[in-house]
């Protein structure tokens, strides 16, 4: 079994976080197959402490932080912060991080560059998702989100796989422009216009930090 080593938080209580976790199966399952280890940091689980602990005793190579965010923090179970700007985020040193998170990208994600992290992918904005409230019971199902998922989950498959942080970044980059190219020639559903709107808004506001050549 391969030594390289996953660590995914997937809080789950609300809808956005209950669609980040839902996408988030999707690395631990390519992880699976690839024969990584892996670490699925889950639902209450997802608290300060456990993360901590966690990060010091598997010491990942690729850490994959799933649920809200701002500009200095990201937070698990029940918004309560398990990574903030000067005070933990020393424990990234020698990390691929990639943050599905709004925000983090902006502030946390350079203090964490500058504490010693490999790489660091995220959004320097608000991640937006538009769904489907006939769906939301069954993220997995709601076609609409689907085309937020897409790009999104680019940059752990590319990760996972071996490839660098700018192989990684770029194929997201190139998934939205495909996405965003697809919905400009066609108003085929209702949400369209929405749709393409928000997926540029992603594109924007994703950053790559740090050393563009890493790969776990």
């Amino acid at each position: 079994m391969s030594s390289v080593k996953l660590l995914v938080t997937r809080p789950e209580y609300d809808i956005v976080t209950s669609y980040l976790s839902s996408w988030a199966q999707d690395a631990l399952q390519l992880a699976d197959k690839l024969n990584i280890r892996f670490n699925d940091l889950g639902c209450e689980n997802v608290n300060r402490k456990e993360f901590e602990k966690r990060m010091k005793a598997m010491n990942p190579s690729f850490v994959f932080l799933n649920g809200h965010g701002t500009a200095d923090s990201i937070s698990g179970h029940n918004s309560e912060i398990i990574l903030q700007t000067n005070e933990n985020d020393s424990l990234l040193k020698n990390k691929i991080v990639y943050a599905l998170a709004c925000e983090s990208a902006s502030s946390l994600g350079l203090s964490a560059i500058d504490k010693g992290a490999l790489s660091y992918i995220g959004y320097a904005q608000p991640f937006a998702i538009l769904t489907d409230a006939n769906s939301e019971s069954v993220p997995e199902d709601d076609k609409l989100a689907q085309w937020f998922k897409e790009p999104a989950v680019q940059v752990s498959e590319t990760i996972l796989r071996g490839k660098s942080t700018q192989v990684a970044y770029e194929k997201s980059q190139n998934k939205y422009k495909e996405l965003i190219r697809k919905l400009s020639s066609s108003d085929a559903f209702l949400e369209a216009k929405e749709v393409r709107f928000w997926l540029f808004w992603n594109m924007t506001s994703q950053r790559l930090l740090g050393d563009r050549d890493t790969v776990m």
